[in-house]
């Protein structure tokens, strides 16, 4: 159980943080960042850090509720993780425009769009790798009796 937990947790924190790569990367393209200067590269390196704590935050109550039912249901699907991943960052989107409004340039709103939805998908992918493959197994040791008692 607590294997489980920490499995969980330590995937949605790299979830979480190849988001933040993303979102950032729509921001400072790494074409700028490979020959920039010290204060260029510590500005991403902050950026990166609140863009994981933020995303972080939006996205727990829902990942939360979407690992429970995986983990519930064994659901181990890529096309699963993709999806919940995308669904937040809809949801992260529709936060961000309600913010800003509709005022915005169309340019603009699909480019934070595009950012959002790659972030989200890649989020998930990142999850299912570390963690969603194992969603709903039991540990070594059950299986380990289950075999012996048949």
């Amino acid at each position: 159980m607590v294997a489980a937990v920490l499995r969980c947790l330590s995937g949605y924190i790299a979830a979480c943080v190849a988001a933040a790569i993303i979102e950032v990367s729509f921001v400072l393209p790494p074409h700028e960042l490979a020959g920039a200067q010290a204060d260029r590269l510590t500005a991403a390196g902050i950026w990166l850090l609140l863009a994981s704590l933020h995303t972080a935050i939006f996205a727990a109550p829902f990942a939360a509720i979407m690992i429970a039912v995986a983990e519930w249901r064994g659901l181990r699907s890529f096309i699963y993780y993709a999806g919940v991943g995308f669904g937040i960052a809809a949801l992260g989107f529709l936060a961000q425009l309600s913010g800003i409004g509709v005022a915005q340039p169309v340019k603009i709103i699909l480019y934070v769009l595009a950012a959002f939805s790659i972030a989200g998908i890649v989020g998930g992918a990142v999850y299912w790798l570390l963690s969603g493959r194992k969603a709903g197994q039991r540990g070594c040791r059950a299986k380990s009796r289950d075999a012996a008692t048949q």
